[in-house]
């Protein structure tokens, strides 16, 4: 990782379909060193992926909540979480510490479909207990933080 590569990441985690060409432009190298950094960076597996973000309440889907969640889980049993990633109203699923087992953010259409999710998560065996948190709105919305060297010592 050098100078370059942070800056490629910056103007990728921003925009991940831009050109190779305008990607080459703004961080100052040709287009096919620009694109062999970029596999570089997939292949050392710096770059995971590259998603679209959807607005979700265009879709009917409104309704936000971050949900955390209490299990009789022994430390490093993830079986509940193993249950969880197949629901697709939970979006992200944080293994965490402290009183609750896990944090989730959820994004529904209602209340009445979150009910429904509620119960379904009930019935997994090992769940104890949740708090559920309605998201009013959203100042900023997760992409990767911006990256920089680590100061030389």
């Amino acid at each position: 990782m050098d100078e370059t590569d942070c800056k490629i990441l910056n103007v990728l985690r921003k925009n991940g379909r831009i050109s190779n060409q305008e990607l080459a432009q703004r961080i100052n190298l040709s287009p096919s060193a620009a694109l062999e950094r970029v596999r570089k960076l997939y292949r050392d597996g710096i770059i995971c992926g590259c998603e679209t973000r959807i607005n979700c309440s265009k879709l009917g889907l409104g309704l936000t909540v971050l949900i955390s969640l209490t299990t009789d889980e022994r430390l490093c049993d993830h079986h509940v979480a193993k249950e969880l990633v197949k629901f697709p109203e939970i979006v992200e699923i944080y293994d965490i510490s402290g009183e609750s087992s896990y944090l989730l953010k959820v994004v529904t259409g209602d209340t009445n479909a979150l009910h429904e999710l509620m119960n379904r998560i009930g019935q997994i065996e090992g769940v104890k207990s949740s708090k559920t948190t309605l998201v009013l709105g959203m100042f900023k919305e997760g992409i990767s933080p911006e990256i920089t060297l680590p100061p030389e010592k």
